[in-house]
């Protein structure tokens, strides 16, 4: 089956018109959220870090980095934004990849798209193109290839990034199969570095290789067009042969897309999804049994019972930092249980280390099923035990925010201003909002990216 020449035709053939309605309205749902969780994303250290550091190696000012007013070389931007997106591990989830699938390929797109002064059509056409590519490599790989210990967002995320540029660029399919081919090679990404910096890292790296990916191959550098299938190609290199199904690759491509279903889970609570489903059936029985943050302490255990795969990356049972709180279900349920839903300050430094929170999460258990599941999905059963006796039991099978319960756009749009508050006057961000409910009318993305960089305080 040749994988790679398949995607690459069906990137090079497929226009703008062949998306339909429902198909665009979730992208513009997408490039919302990611854009949201940018901005906030635009002041943790991390991204502060790679905007130094990319400041520092110099280069032409060709594209935005968001939050940031400046602008730095294309490559550069789509790395900075990329690490920005996923600094706070805000963004949207699909469960075919695995992992987080928008926040790779929008800051590639949004890069090149303002170098080359590309529509929102042409932008747009791009993302959804991109975000199908790497969410078909997702269900060809299965959950052995996070069970493996590979970062789904950033292996698969680099290939989608580069079947997002290709698109753009307006590459051929011989130009396009070569891009996917460079991008093969340039794929990686450990799940030992979670609750570090380099989780952010992985998806900004994922944007920035597969756009020079792409770039490289449209002045003609080559690589293998089978680079996707082949016996030491990508699909067998990071998966088990014997786990992989190659007809999940082409089958049906775009029928319907991946954006469209399964589509993005969005993240309500700036945590690993793994949580959500927890946190969910938490915050329901911390309402019925009236608890606070003063009364929690009368909570003597919790536990909680979700499928192994899903439980991998929560992987700080003790965590003494806000990144390592993120992916650990011990301290997101004590924080649920004292504050109430968990917001962008439950995962400072400080609240982690609260002697509250520590003695809290020691009461929660993590209990994995032996179940098989991809790694953001399979239902989660929440139990507290109260020192009165009482037995609360609450199973919650998808969170709200996911393709199954998707919030609204006006509650995306308060998701946006409540992330853009500390990085755009008001104006900007409620003129940014308006630019992208209309995005594919828009006739370039400089004016857009133009407000999502606009200084707190700017007249606008």
């Amino acid at each position: 089956m040749e994988i790679t020449r398949g995607y690459a035709r069906f990137i090079a053939e497929t226009g703008f018109e062949r998306l339909g309605d429902e198909a665009v309205l979730a992208a513009k749902r997408a490039v919302l959220d990611t854009l949201a969780v940018t901005l906030a994303g635009s002041l943790e250290p991390a991204a502060r870090i790679a905007l130094e550091t990319v400041r520092a190696l110099g280069g032409s000012p060709q594209a935005t980095v968001i939050g940031a007013g400046e602008r730095v070389n294309v490559t550069q931007a789509a790395f900075v934004n990329g690490v920005a997106g996923h600094a706070l591990d805000y963004d949207d989830v699909n469960y075919s990849l695995g992992g987080h699938p928008s926040v790779p390929v929008l800051p590639a797109v949004l890069a090149l798209a303002e170098q080359l002064g590309a529509s929102g059509r042409e932008a747009l056409r791009a993302f959804v193109l991109g975000f199908e590519v790497e969410c078909r490599l997702g269900r060809t790989q299965g959950p052995s290839h996070y069970a493996r210990g590979w970062h789904a967002t950033s292996t698969h995320g680099t290939i989608g990034a580069a079947a997002a540029a290709a698109a753009l660029l307006g590459l051929t399919e011989e130009q396009t199969a070569m891009a996917l081919g460079i991008a093969g090679s340039m794929a990686a990404g450990s799940r030992q570095n979670f609750g570090t910096m380099t989780k952010p890292l992985h998806p900004g790296r994922a944007a920035e290789a597969g756009l020079t990916a792409a770039l490289l191959a449209q002045r003609g550098f080559t690589a293998d067009a089978t680079m996707l299938e082949a016996p030491l190609g990508f699909i067998r290199l990071f998966s088990p042969a014997e786990d992989c199904d190659p007809a999940q690759a082409l089958a049906n491509l775009g029928a319907p897309w991946e954006l469209v279903s399964p589509g993005i889970a969005v993240k309500q609570y700036p945590c690993c999804y793994n949580t959500h489903r927890a946190l969910d059936g938490v915050l329901a029985l911390r309402e019925e049994a009236g608890l606070t943050a003063e009364t929690a302490e009368n909570v003597t255990a919790v536990e909680v019972r979700l499928p192994a795969s899903a439980a991998a990356p929560l992987i700080h049972p003790r965590p003494q930092t806000g990144l390592e709180g993120k992916f650990s279900m011990q301290y997101c349920v004590a924080a649920a249980l004292l504050d109430g839903a968990p917001r962008l300050a439950t995962f400072e430094d400080a609240a982690v280390q609260r002697p509250a929170a520590q003695a809290l999460l020691r009461r929660v258990e993590l209990l994995p099923r032996d179940e098989e599941t991809r790694i953001a999905g399979g239902r989660t059963d929440v139990t507290i035990r109260l020192r009165d006796g009482r037995v609360l039991q609450r199973s919650v099978a998808e969170p709200r925010g996911s393709g199954e319960r998707p919030l609204s756009w006006e509650e995306l749009a308060e998701k946006f201003r409540d992330c853009a508050a500390a990085v755009l006057p008001p104006a900007a961000a409620n003129g940014a909002l308006e630019r992208i409910a209309a995005f594919e009318t828009l006739p370039d993305l400089r004016g857009l990216l133009v407000l999502l960089s606009a200084p707190v305080g700017a007249a606008i």
